[in-house]
């Protein structure tokens, strides 16, 4: 016990001792902040419209949880906090990559009752629409014909559409497993 708080003020020396200017001088003049390249190029920008904080309904209008959804590391990336009403959580964090040209996201959840796990995606080479469609960063094996894709895009009056979608046959067909509308929290209506 003793070494685990040996350990925490340890930590908490290092952050303060790391926090405080090298130079006398450091502490005086503000520095220059740079505009982040991310945030003048189109491709970093393809979500910012889901920048914002949200109230989530359902397919048949019932609001179910909320999203935060922040630009993160100088506009490059974009983190969304998922809550739901049973203690159920999600956090997404959604970036382009330059090198190869696609977006990648992370999700991770507590999917009450059980756990989802983390999913890893990328973005779908084959959609040209609005927004995004996430697959799994990883094919199936060959015989396995279970897909499955996630599409955020605008809508208009403020809202985003997240559209969850699953395949049985390859992606020959798709169907609707779960449909997301978020509006946004300065203008949806309040249930108690």
């Amino acid at each position: 016990m003793n070494m685990y708080f040996g350990w925490l003020g340890a930590i908490a020396i290092v952050a303060r001792v790391a926090s405080v200017p090298f130079h006398h001088d450091q502490a005086k003049q503000p520095r220059a902040t740079a505009a982040s390249p991310c945030s003048a190029d189109s491709n970093y920008q393809r979500l910012a419209f889901w920048v914002g904080d949200w109230d989530v309904y359902d397919s048949v209008g019932t609001r179910y949880a909320t999203q935060r959804v922040r630009t993160v590391v100088d506009a490059c990336a974009i983190a969304a906090e998922w809550t739901g009403p049973v203690g159920d959580k999600g956090m997404g964090l959604s970036a382009f990559d330059v090198r190869t040209g696609e977006w990648r996201q992370v999700y991770v959840s507590n999917q009450v009752p059980s756990p989802s796990g983390v999913k890893i995606r990328r973005s779908d080479p084959s959609y040209s629409g609005p927004g995004v469609r996430f697959i799994p960063l990883l094919d199936p094996p060959a015989d396995d014909l279970a897909r499955s894709r996630v599409t955020i895009v605008p809508l208009s009056g403020q809202r985003v559409l997240q559209l969850f979608e699953d395949s049985s046959d390859g992606g020959e067909t798709w169907h609707t497993s779960f449909k997301a509308e978020h509006r946004s929290q300065g203008t949806s209506p309040r249930r108690p």
